[in-house]
């Protein structure tokens, strides 16, 4: 301890602590385990005196920000903010767009301590940091720090101007998960420190050639590339500069006149939290207009008490999922019982609950404790001491007498219009749950004209260019971007597109698929017509 003080390593402070540490340091000498210890030491130390680098390449962890314990989060957090890590506030952070990775903070904090000025790094992430709305629009800034500005006066002075980082590369592993038993997106980048990205970005899909089979992973690279292909493709970003990443091979630009602001809003479908209280399989209808509800508990995480119980038909709904939904069709195979007013966004006060529909009160009442202890419900409704049985996502549009939905967390966008649906208790309108997306509109022909243009080709193509298949697949959010006229009741071409899906859909009913097939060809070539994509 004396030695150690003596080199400015011990302090009083932390005197105590480097006894311990040496105590079991010790202890695994003495049991002849102490070798690794002193090269993990020596491995994880060595960077902090060795100076800057040319070179920086590595693997960092990739953990989301929502499964680091509350202690690390705490202890790291001011290193997300002065990076400028955290771009989203509020409503928007607590829907999911702050869903960050880890491996954002390790790219940069090892660019700004590691790397010399005008140097390269070269890290392996998960490619949802550069294809991902919200959660990665603050690391692909490219700049280290923030620009702080002080305004003396009518003058603004600046404190600080951020280090520019410079993308010169991305490689795109995904399709050939380079990773043994794992699944995750893989991503590779390469960037230089001290200049500014400049767009469009190389961007190299890598996939297996046909017959590859599985590629061991302690193969040498000379004997897997010729097992893999390799096509470039352009990375920009989408509606801002730290928008996702659209990306997409040269021959397909002329699909930017996709682009543009939509005239129409998508949201979410409803979310029936838990799964094993709202979501239901009607059993029997009785004489008296009633009906006997089996609640499916199979179906949610949360271990649920499942009955067969007697309720009024009033408040049951056919439901979809997102596994219901074909191109151009749907079958629904479950209910949801829906007890939100559409005007306050809260369940009904339980008031009107026992006196309209008592035995729908009395079935949610076996179930208060557990509908009392949802984190959703705390979060958003237990501070205005709503009923305990309110519910989210669920508004006027849910219940629009048409609407164009299609299926989310996917790789390509599969939609159809949906309307009422017939049951055992009479026609219901059909709600889409909250794996689906949708647009609402009260007018028919005005849906599947919204239907042939977000099942064509060219849209497909153009969604697909910057969003990543997978959870973030067919958000609403990924509609901002397509430039969807409204609807023209006077204008042939909009009027021909809604036709081709009133006809693909009755084709559908009647499953004649080879049908369908010409018409779909006919409906993508009318859609660049839209887009004004046939002349480029």
């Amino acid at each position: 301890m004396e030695r150690f003080k003596k080199e400015g390593l011990v302090f009083p402070y932390n005197q105590e602590v480097v006894k311990i540490f040496y105590r079991k340091i010790l202890e695994l000498e003495k049991q002849n385990k102490n070798g690794i210890w002193a090269r993990f030491l020596k491995n994880a130390f060595a960077p902090m005196f060795a100076g800057k680098f040319d070179f920086v390449v590595g693997n960092p962890p990739w953990i989301r920000w929502d499964y680091l314990s509350q202690e690390y989060r705490n202890a790291t957090l001011q290193l997300w903010k002065d990076y400028g890590l955290f771009s989203l506030k509020g409503f928007q952070t607590r829907l999911g767009g702050g869903k960050k990775d880890f491996s954002m903070l390790f790219v940069y904090a090892s660019a700004d301590y590691y790397l010399k000025n005008k140097a390269k790094l070269g890290f392996l992430i998960t490619q949802e940091v550069l294809k991902s709305k919200g959660a990665g629009e603050g690391f692909r800034r490219f700049k280290l720090g923030k620009d702080e500005q002080l305004k003396s006066g009518n003058f603004l002075i600046k404190l600080s101007e951020p280090t520019p980082l410079k993308v010169l590369i991305a490689h795109d592993l995904v399709s050939i998960q380079p990773f043994e038993r794992a699944t995750n997106k893989t991503a590779a980048i390469i960037l230089k420190k001290g200049e500014k990205t400049e767009y469009p970005i190389p961007y190299i899909v890598w996939t297996k050639k046909k017959g590859s089979g599985k590629i061991a992973t302690d193969k040498l690279l000379d004997e897997v590339l010729p097992l893999l292909q390799r096509k470039k493709y352009n990375a920009k970003p989408i509606g801002s500069i730290v928008g996702a990443w659209q990306t997409q091979p040269a021959e397909l630009e002329r699909l930017a006149n996709v682009e543009g602001k939509n005239y129409y809003k998508a949201i979410l479908g409803a979310n029936p939290n838990p799964y094993g209280v709202f979501w239901l399989e009607v059993k029997q209808v009785l004489s008296d207009g009633n009906i006997i509800i089996r609640n499916l508990t199979e179906r949610g995480k949360l271990k649920i008490q499942q009955i067969e119980e007697t309720t009024e038909q009033e408040l049951v709904y056919p439901a979809i999922r997102g596994s219901d939904i074909k191109r151009w069709g749907i079958k629904p195979r479950i209910y949801m019982l829906v007890v939100q007013d559409l005007k306050t966004r809260r369940g009904y006060h339980e008031d009107f609950m026992r006196t309209n529909y008592p035995r729908t009160y009395g079935y949610l009442l076996r179930f208060k404790e557990i509908l009392l202890s949802r984190p959703l419900y705390k979060k958003y409704h237990e501070q205005a001491k709503a009923s305990f049985y309110s519910q989210f996502n669920i508004s006027e549009e849910i219940f629009a007498k048409y609407k164009v939905v299609w299926k989310r967390m996917t790789n390509d966008l599969i939609a159809t219009v949906i309307s009422q649906s017939k049951t055992p208790f009479g026609y219901k309108t059909i709600i889409p749950l909250e794996t689906t997306a949708l647009i609402a509109t009260n007018n028919e022909t005005e849906a599947h004209y919204l239907c042939a243009i977000i099942n064509s080709k060219p849209v497909r193509d153009f969604i697909k260019s910057f969003s990543s298949a997978g959870r973030g697949f067919g958000t609403p959010s990924v509609m901002e971007h397509v430039g969807i006229p409204k609807f023209d009741f006077k204008n042939p071409l909009h009027q021909k597109l809604a036709g081709i899906s009133k006809k693909c859909h009755q084709l559908k009913t009647e499953g004649k698929e080879k049908e369908i097939e010409k018409l779909e060809k006919e409906n993508d070539e009318t859609a660049k017509q839209l887009f004004n994509l046939l002349e480029l």
